[in-house]
């Protein structure tokens, strides 16, 4: 089942003009993309017996002062996002979408990738730096 989603992303990843074994990860059902300056990565997984599909994008790191009202600018910015959510992890900030593969078509990946590279390219945020 698992081959199924991977395909469907490989053809989706095709379908936006990259070639997919050029963006395929250090394990099956991952895939790292570059939109600009940011990294846009998708993973599918089997956790539990349920498949999952999803696309996070590191933006920035927390700020070191006024973290709360950072922290507020985020959840009213997700207001105004359609599909996907700032996150907060490890003090780093993300766009992120988790959905259950099982309803997954190519033009929804297309849709989400798409959707996530937008978002990030208009966050005005520095991306996170690779260590």
């Amino acid at each position: 089942m698992l081959q199924n989603y991977y395909k469907l992303v490989d053809e989706a990843i095709t379908e936006l003009g990259l070639n997919p074994d050029e963006t395929h990860g250090d394990q099956p059902g991952q895939w790292n993309l570059k939109k600009g300056k940011f990294d846009i990565m998708v993973d599918v997984w089997e956790q539990e017996k349920n498949f999952l599909f999803q696309v996070v994008a590191p933006l920035c790191g927390m700020p070191d002062e006024n973290k709360e009202a950072f922290m507020l600018h985020l959840l009213q910015k997700n207001y105004g996002l359609s599909g996907v959510a700032y996150a907060i992890m490890d003090d780093s900030v993300f766009l992120k979408y988790t959905t259950e593969a099982g309803s997954l078509s190519k033009e929804n990946i297309i849709n989400v990738l798409t959707k996530t590279a937008f978002y990030a390219e208009q966050s005005n945020f520095v991306p996170v730096e690779e260590k």
